[in-house]
């Protein structure tokens, strides 16, 4: 089975993934693995990801197109795979109508107020990656690591203004997709309100569903 798993930053759809990746062994792609490879992989399309990625700039749709057809030509992809990233445009969208049957396509919905709240709250530490939220998951100690004692951060994407910026980015190019997949019978929304145990749970009933 071929899914997208689609919304706003701050959801738990990359986390959600990882879980049905894990349960129906399949590959959980995201386009921000997909560029770190590109770069990793030191090629003329690698520096050009590179600089735009340094710039704060998007990639280009055409550029995002050609990565993930090479990335679902893989072999790993063949028995399904779930998309988490992608497409996050609509020319995206078309495009890979055009190379990869999607069975599925399911949609976190939150209000954004939770949003900002989960991803301004949200502390890692500097040395080992842990990661912390000041209300959910604090540490014992105010801004240090339980684990290894190193200083908690937070990361530029999860300021405010970050945030602002990425939920209105959002709204201008990715709600379109919600209407092009409902069009299409695809879409399936997941109420993302409760705990990571509650969203998967939500997900794989509406999955097991579909089949």
């Amino acid at each position: 089975m071929n899914y997208i798993f689609l919304g706003p930053p701050g959801v738990g759809k990359g986390t959600a993934a990882q879980k049905l990746a894990l349960t129906e062994s399949i590959p959980h792609i995201s386009t921000g693995d997909i560029f770190r490879e590109a770069v990793r992989g030191e090629t003329a399309l690698g520096e050009e990801v590179r600089t735009i990625v340094r710039r704060g700039d998007l990639v280009p749709d055409e550029i995002t197109v050609r990565l993930v057809r090479e990335r679902l030509a893989r072999d790993d992809a063949r028995g399904g795979f779930i998309l988490d990233g992608f497409p996050r445009t609509l020319a995206q969208a078309r495009a890979l109508d055009g190379f990869a049957r999607i069975d599925a396509v399911v949609f976190f919905d939150l209000a954004e107020s939770e949003i900002i709240r989960r991803l301004s709250g949200r502390r890692i530490c500097g040395s080992c990656g842990r990661i912390y939220h000041i209300e959910d998951i604090p540490p014992r100690r105010p801004d240090v690591c339980d684990a290894c004692g190193g200083a908690l951060v937070q990361r530029e994407d999860d300021r405010l203004e970050s945030i602002a910026k990425r939920l209105a980015l959002f709204r201008e190019l990715t709600e379109p997709l919600i209407s092009h997949y409902e069009k299409g019978g695809l879409l399936m929304r997941v109420d993302s309100s409760g705990s990571p145990h509650e969203t998967f749970a939500q997900v794989t009933a509406h999955l097991h569903d579909e089949r």
